[in-house]
């Protein structure tokens, strides 16, 4: 009897060892999709937090503690452990910054005046802008007779999006769209930065940029008296849970970026844009929690098409 219960356990011991090393075989070789799957639910529930923050605080002073909150940690992780890089390419860090500062201002403009789900929606858009600059920015690439139908597919369902909501909003749809192109010029200049500086670098210059350009906003909305725009924004100050909330998006944010820089880092751009079409799945699950539903139909069938249309020209 306790021989056969010795043997039971070093069975059920190899057996457990066997699936710890299985599960670890699978995410070593899927890790790229992994590291995209968590990006895209921190990116989604950064999202929310910022949807429903929007209701006091403008989408310029989001732009600031969603940079501000980041920051220190990245600067901290930098002093104790320098990089080691090629450097020599100062020009795709600075393009990543300022790309990534204009992309946050309509990020969060955006979820100021468009739902969670739409503004993903038009974020996860951007396979379809890459597949475009792609073709006009990089030598010998071609788009496919596929490609092109999965364009069609993809320009398509934001058109459906556009036209049952963009009743008075076509402004605000508009920056929907510009986002999606911003964060497809910013993927292309992570890839190369990536090859000539630590990747730490590469989400300081975003990160800062954004700093710098939403602490100018500010000023420029408090004390020149300007009214809250897409460029400029009054100061509200925070109550301490606000400045809690704060804190989560932003530490949220520099989840974001850091595993969407190591998603990159192991996996090709396009399947890294692909996966990412599944912060649009985490963006509806969170508002069906938080009781707002789903769109209407029609949009529905567009953000469907958008988001298949997407992972079709990311497949190539």
């Amino acid at each position: 009897m306790q021989v056969t219960k010795i043997c039971s356990n070093l069975e059920l011991g190899n057996g457990s060892i066997f699936m710890q090393k299985k599960v670890h075989r699978v995410w070593y070789q899927n890790k790229g999709i992994g590291y995209m799957l968590i990006s895209s639910l921190c990116f989604a529930l950064m999202s929310a937090l910022a949807k429903s923050m929007s209701d006091r605080f403008g989408s310029v002073e989001l732009v600031f503690f969603r940079s501000a909150v980041g920051l220190p940690f990245l600067l901290t992780s930098l002093v104790r452990r320098p990089a080691i890089q090629k450097g020599g390419k100062l020009y795709f860090i600075i393009l990543r910054g300022l790309l990534g500062a204009f992309t946050l201002y309509c990020l969060f403009y955006t979820l100021e005046h468009l739902g969670l789900s739409l503004t993903n929606t038009y974020g996860q858009a951007f396979p379809l802008f890459i597949a475009i600059f792609s073709f006009f920015l990089i030598p010998n690439e071609r788009l496919s007779a596929k490609q092109v139908l999965f364009l069609l597919v993809g320009f398509l369902g934001i058109l459906l999006i556009f036209q049952p909501e963009a009743t008075g909003q076509w402004f605000n749809h508009a920056t929907g769209i510009i986002y999606a192109m911003g964060t497809a010029l910013g993927y292309l200049a992570i890839k190369e930065a990536q090859k000539y500086y630590d990747s730490r670098w590469v989400v300081v210059s975003f990160m800062g940029a954004g700093l710098i350009a939403s602490t100018i906003s500010l000023c420029l909305g408090t004390f020149g008296e300007m009214p809250n725009s897409f460029f400029t924004g009054h100061w509200v100050m925070p109550t301490p849970f606000e400045w809690l909330k704060a804190l989560v998006m932003g530490l949220l944010a520099l989840g974001v970026q850091y595993f969407t820089t190591q998603a990159l880092l192991n996996e090709k751009t396009s399947i890294v844009g692909a996966v990412g079409n599944s912060a649009v799945v985490f963006s509806i699950a969170i508002e069906i929690a938080l009781g707002n539903g789903l769109p209407s139909l029609l949009v529905c069938l567009g953000m469907s098409l958008v988001v298949w249309g997407s992972y079709q020209v990311s497949r190539k």
